[in-house]
């Protein structure tokens, strides 16, 4: 390629097509037709090619699904096949009585290989450390070790023919002729025989499913077409189903994960039974009877196995057929097998022995299809490297654009086009979409915003006749053909300056979710977006990324259709091809008005379908279906080199896709033909990958070596590097790959606002505990200030209270009476002064003294210690009436302040302080004291004066020794008040709170509710204060809302409200009042609260219902997403997709707009009560099948809904339904959903399935009849008439082209009896 600066050249270089070649070999054309000649030639191309690559190349095929591993042949046959998971070896039986040990991925294990003689029908793998248990035939029981030596024997073993492990225990089950046993296999010895109800069953198949809590232990065992359900823990039969299939069964294997059991038989079909014997989903594609099934847990995949040679691999919880491989051997496998965790299968046939593997070549990186599944038409990376993220632009169906996040794949925002859109192009740095449409209109789109906002529609840009400012002769402006419709779009990024660039993409981040942009940034002076149009006619445009202006234009490709582009800036080329098959490679210089210069074209003689550009190689794909050519070419841009790969390395059929990965060097194309090839630069295949699908398109993910592949409308993301030579991946060792930047979706503008309430509340609460924190500080600090100077006045003041407790200070006045409010406000005052505390602390003044829960140790008081008491030091039950109690002296170590305490706990009033947290007891840190005497408050008290004067104790730093609790001295009784000899005074009596209450009494609202125990009435009952509290919900603050609403539902949690009629009735009347537009974020969580409390107390109720509707369609609320999990929650399958376009256009169509909510509620009320009509007259046949007279089944409102839903999806699917084509692997299935149905076939069922109608209402007997004497009095008829409910098919012509079997809905079938 020419570098920049050089001088441009024009070279045309004649490629001979590949039909020339083929017509000078005698295979001859004319006007286009297709000769039968042609057409077998096509065929033998095909299947000549295929048998090349199936025999030589078979070594760069990797497969993706399921793919032998290794092959071993044996003359003996294989008798029984085993995994061992604690050894983790598979273990082969011969016919021969000789054993082979194979490793986990596959190759034989020669060092265990021996001549020991086995006589066992099977080994099965215990719990026991790699020990086995060899069976069978007959009576054998043995316990073998890990080198399989025999250990033990059981002599009271029956008849075993299989035998396996129990999952939830060390128990194995064996079943034979006529019984089925269940052994310990750590004490040898058979637990439990069970034999009545067995006899004359040999069976042949078991499969075992393990306990649940509603269902025991429970073994199914099979003989003939028979299956035996046996409780193993209560050691009895069950039942016996016979009306499972027509004939005898020959595999059986129960999946614990869905509780299913799966059933094949020699009907040639796999039928999958539900927990209630429903039929699930029947599989049918095998041409042979299923021999063996094994599911797969890990990988929730089925297995199974056919005399057809074919193993097949269904995923039941889709329903379909995933993948089916030949074995490639004469022989049909007998059965199949694998380990737990699904990285190796087994199957062995009387040929020998094969092992399979799954490989995953590549995974799902973003479903985009959805269920209608359209295709992936083009996938394009931005190829710019960190710290720019790298994402993936999808254009899908006709009009529908993602883009895609390469390293998490979310899609972060989409667009939904008017038109059909032909191509797209996405410029990452000015974060801008380009989409031409079919009528050659660019569009021009905000990718900031979620969905993409458009900005601008160009409509005939770069049409018209040519001027003299397209730089073109006047002859040629007269001559060539008029530019017409833009064809293919391609985005030129060239950018010079990296850092200015990461700088305008960082600030339009900044503006994520907003609509508005600033046109006149897209266009920047030093880097270049330009936008490349090719249009029929003949012409390549440049237009402006601002504007959409045309900047310049220039002839192209003879006047004939342009198209493809591609853009390559790193090499500053671009490439155009064309209708007149030639290939031009243009030199763009971004910075000129005449930008673009023909710097090379090739002559194809054909053609192309994609092209691709690394370094200097072109590749080029060519495709002729009428010969069944599909070619790769490479053309050196240099010398103009050519060159082919060879026909066997080529494609099958036509070509999907081609791109280059420049970190491989290597190029990359995918075809119908259902593999992905790999291509160096020479041309030349480097491997091939079988996929398991056909991939739409393809494309480079920017790094690792990894691709992007369109399957099923979905984007796959596959890893090529691991399956390349090793040369390939030391290459990737070179690249550098920076750190993945995170990429977060765009947030919606609903979400947006969700968010932008939730951070606004956040912002609210920080800021408020940030002044909470401030004034908390403030606080401490002026406290700090404030205690040296209370700390020097302190010993005045103590001086000041010694002398009055002494009585030395007399007062002027006379003292007041002492009463109990002044006793109240004398003890705070002096808790203010002590502790420096607000008054509404909680003092603890019982005695409950312990120094390990105190965050000080007290000091003994040295002046006049204390005589050690009489009695024990705990504290007596009761004190006799003549003790008095004692008093506790609180005294701070530098001071010596003796205080009168009362005997009761006062309830101080707190100063006001700014506080958000709830109000809970304070623990409090004083200053260190020194604890005299104990307080025991019965009574208050006064302490005796003291004979010896008091004096003050010096200040004076002491040691914080650790002592236990000082005992109470007993002291007589204070002559100033002598205690009553009879009993002391009683406390005041304070109401006792009820028990149920005492779990809310801490709470804020309880306190605004009732302000103190005597307001709380006696005969208060849980279902009065429920409704005590739901008429205060009217009145309290919002955050109050939320925690009475768990209080009630705490209520009925515990089951104290056992009539919750009047509380239910009562609530949902507060529904309308609390719903309404633009509600907060807490009225909106008190709604929530409150609809979560109704699903409790009634959860599937005909009102809750009609409330929950009507709130789904009352839009301005806002609700939508709530009310879709709650409709979730409560069993309504599909809610969003079928109930929510139902009533969105509700609230619009409503013709009075005074008052909405009543407006909704009775249409809700309406189309409800007409889907419970119309539900009754669907299910009329359980009103047929109930039993009880004059009572119809009962059904729920839920159910009501789904059939809706299911209603709405059969309709859709009506609309959407295409007759088949051809017979299909699996069941037909119904176009509504049957899941709760089983599926049956004609001549499957015996007569006694088939359900009589009963012959209705009798009328009374006629009083006289003398006409109808000798009348009989019914006639039969020979034949009754069947009336079926079949599937639907769309015509009669559909008919013929179904599969030739017919199924119908046993229920909803009949028999007439002409009676």
């Amino acid at each position: 390629m020419v570098a920049p600066g050089e001088e441009s050249r024009t070279t045309t270089v004649l490629l001979p097509s590949p039909t020339l070649r083929l017509q000078s070999q005698g295979i001859r054309t004319s006007n286009g037709r297709k000769l039968g000649k042609q057409n077998s030639l096509s065929c033998d191309v095909k299947e000549a090619t295929g048998k090349v690559i199936h025999s030589k190349s078979k070594q760069h095929v990797f497969t993706h699904g399921l793919h032998r591993l290794q092959h071993f042949s044996y003359d003996s046959p294989v008798r029984y096949m085993m995994y061992s998971e604690s050894a983790a070896v598979f273990i082969s039986l011969h016919s021969d009585n000789t054993v082979c040990l194979y490793k986990l991925d596959g190759h034989k294990r020669t060092s265990l290989l021996h001549s020991t003689r086995f006589s066992f029908m099977g080994l099965t793998a215990t719990k026991v450390s790699g020990c086995l248990v060899g069976w069978g035939p007959g009576p054998v029981f043995t316990f073998l070790d890990k080198d399989l030596q025999p250990l033990e024997a059981a002599h009271d073993a029956l008849d075993i023919r299989m035998c396996q492990a129990a999952e939830h225990s060390t128990e194995l089950v064996t079943a034979g002729v006529g019984n089925v046993c269940v052994w310990s296999v750590m004490l040898m010895r058979c637990k439990m025989k069970i034999t009545e109800g067995l006899e004359n069953r040999t069976f042949t198949q078991m499969a075992l499913a393990a306990p649940r809590s509603d269902r025991p232990h429970r073994a199914f065992v099979v003989s003939g077409r028979v299956v035996t359900v046996v409780d193993l823990k209560a050691g009895k039969v069950l039942e016996h189903k016979k009306d499972l299939c027509s004939r005898d069964i020959t595999a059986i294997v129960y999946c614990s994960h869905l509780d299913y059991l799966i059933i094949a038989s020699q009907e040639l079909s796999i039928r999958v039974w539900g927990p209630n014997w429903e039929l699930r989903v029947a599989f049918v594609g095998h041409n042979g009877v299923v021999n063996s099934l094994f599911y797969c847990s890990e990988l929730h995949m089925l297995l199974s196995a056919s005399v057809d040679c074919t193993i097949r691999c269904w995923d039941l919880e889709e329903g379909d057929v995933v993948e089916c491989v030949h074995t490639e051997q004469k022989t049909p496998p007998l059965c199949i097998g694998g380990s737990r965790k699904g990285d190796t299968f087994f199957s062995f046939s009387h040929q020998g022995v094969d092992f399979w593997a799954i490989r995953s070549l590549y995974t799902l990186h973003c479903k985009l299809g959805g269920d209608k599944r359209v295709a992936l038409r083009q996938i394009l990376v931005s190829p710019f490297p960190a710290p720019f993220p790298t994402r993936v632009l999808c254009v899908s169906g006709d009009s529908d654009i993602a883009l895609v996040a390469v390293e998490t794949g979310a899609v972060l925002t989409s667009f939904k086009a008017e038109q059909r859109i032909l191509c797209a192009d996405y410029c990452l740095h000015k974060e801008i979409l380009l989409a031409l449409t079919e009528a050659g209109t660019v569009l021009q789109a905000n990718t900031l915003t979620n969905p993409i906002t458009l900005m601008q529609e160009w409509q005939g840009r770069g049409q018209g006749p040519w001027q003299m400012r397209d730089h073109v002769t006047e002859n040629d402006a007269q001559n060539l053909p008029i530019p017409g419709l833009a064809c293919c779009l391609a985005l030129y990024s060239y950018v010079a300056e990296t850092q200015g660039a990461l700088e305008d993409w960082s600030s339009l981040q900044e503006r994520r979710g907003c609509s508005q942009r600033n046109k006149a940034a897209l266009d920047d002076a030093k880097n270049k977006f330009l936008i490349m149009l090719g249009q029929s006619g003949g012409c390549v445009s440049i237009l402006k990324l601002d504007n959409g202006k045309v900047l310049y234009r220039t002839p192209a490709h003879s006047g004939q259709r342009v198209t493809a582009l591609q853009a390559y800036p790193e090499n500053g080329c671009l490439l155009s091809s064309g209708e007149d098959m030639t290939v031009v490679v243009w030199r763009v210089n971004p910075y000129v008005q005449e930008c673009l210069s023909i710097q090379l074209s090739l002559h194809c003689g054909q053609p192309q379908i994609y092209l691709a550009v690394l370094g200097p190689q072109l590749a080029l794909t060519f495709q002729e279906p009428s010969s069944g050519t599909y070619s790769l070419t490479h053309i050196n841009l240099l010398n103009q080199r050519r060159t082919d790969h060879p026909p066997r390395e080529g494609h099958l059929d036509h070509f999907t896709g081609l791109c280059v990965c420049p970190d491989l060097e290597v190029f990359v194309s995918s075809s119908l033909d259902g593999t992905v090839r790999i291509w160096n630069e020479e041309n030349r295949l480097i491997r091939t990958f079988q996929l398991n699908a056909v991939p739409e398109c393809v494309a480079y993910s920017g790094f690792r070596g990894e691709m992007f592949l369109a399957i099923g409308g979905d984007l796959y993301r596959m890893s090529c590097a691991n399956f390349l030579p090793h040369n390939y991946q030391q290459m990737l060792l070179y690249t550098y790959n920076a750190e993945p930047i995170p990429d977060f979706p765009i947030l919606t503008k609903e979400k947006k606002d969700n968010k932008m309430n939730i951070d606004a509340n956040r912002t609210a609460s920080r800021a408020k505990d940030e002044e909470e924190e401030a004034i908390a500080s403030n606080r401490l600090m002026t406290e700090d200030v404030c205690r040296q100077k209370q700390d020097e006045g302190l010993v005045t003041s103590n001086m000041d209270l010694t002398a009055l407790l002494l009585g030395t200070v007399k007062c002027k006045k006379e003292k007041p009476a002492s009463t109990k409010e002044t006793r109240r406000e004398a003890f705070d005052h002096y808790m203010k002064i002590i502790y420096r505390l607000p008054a509404n602390i909680k003092i603890e003044l019982e005695d409950t003294f312990d120094p390990n829960k105190l965050s000080f140790y007290p000091e003994p008081y040295e002046k006049k210690p204390y005589k050690p008491p009489s009695k024990p030091p705990s504290r007596p039950p009761s004190k006799p009436p003549s003790e008095p109690p004692t008093l506790e002296k609180v005294v701070r170590p530098k001071l010596n302040i003796p205080v009168n305490v009362e005997k009761k706990k006062c309830e101080e009033k707190m100063a006001p302080v700014i506080n958000s947290k709830p109000k809970t007891p304070v623990k409090v840190k004083p200053q260190p004291v020194i604890l005299v005497d104990k307080v025991i408050p019965e009574k208050p008290v006064i302490v005796e004066k003291e004979e010896e004067s008091q004096e003050i104790i010096p200040p004076k730093e002491q040691p914080k020794p650790t002592l236990k609790p000082p005992t109470p001295p007993a002291r007589p009784a204070p002559p100033a008040r002598p205690t009553p000899p009879a009993r002391p005074t009683p406390p005041a009596h304070t109401p006792e709170v009820p028990a149920f209450l005492k779990q809310f009494t801490d709470a804020g609202w309880f306190k605004d509710l009732y302000h103190d125990n005597k307001s709380i009435p006696s005969s208060l009952s849980p279902e009065d204060f429920s409704l005590q509290l739901l008429r205060y919900l009217n009145t309290c603050s919002a955050p109050s809302k939320i925690k009475i609403l768990a209080a009630l539902q705490a209520l009925h949690s515990q089951g104290l409200i056992p009539n919750t009629d009047k509380l239910y009735q009562d609530l949902i009347d507060l529904v309308p009042k609390f719903a309404r537009p633009n509600m907060s974020a807490g009225e909106r969580a008190t709604l929530y609260e409150m609809l979560n409390l109704l699903m409790r107390l009634k959860s599937a109720n005909y009102n809750l219902m009609i409330k929950l509707l009507t709130l789904l369609a009352y839009k301005k609320l806002r609700l939508r997403e709530t009310i879709l999990r709650m409709l979730t929650a409560l069993g309504v399958d599909e809610a969003e997709e079928w109930l929510w376009p139902e009533l969105e256009s509700w609230d619009s169509e409503l013709q009075k707009q005074s008052d909405i909510w009543k407006s909704l509620h009775g249409r809700a009320d309406c189309w409800l009560e007409l889907w419970i009509t119309k539900y009754k007259g669907h299910n009329k046949h359980l009103f047929l099948k109930s039993t009880a007279k004059c009572k119809p089944p009962a059904f729920t409102v839920v159910e009501v809904l789904n059939y809706f839903c299911s209603v709405q999806k059969e309709e859709y699917k009506k609309a959407q339904y295409v007759a088949p084509t051809g017979q299909k692997n699996t069941v037909l299935l119904p176009l509504y959903d049957c899941s709760s149905q089983p599926i049956l076939r004609l001549g499957e069922t015996y007569s006694m399935a088939r359900i009589r109608r009963p012959p209705g209402i009798i009328l009374p007997p006629l009083q006289s009849r003398p006409f109808l004497m000798h009348f009989p009095n019914f006639i039969s008829l020979p034949l009754p008439r069947v009336t079926l409910s079949p599937f639907h098919i769309s015509s009669d012509e559909d008919w013929l082209k179904a599969s030739p079997h017919r199924y119908f809905i046993q229920q909803q079938s009949y028999v007439d009896y002409y009676r």
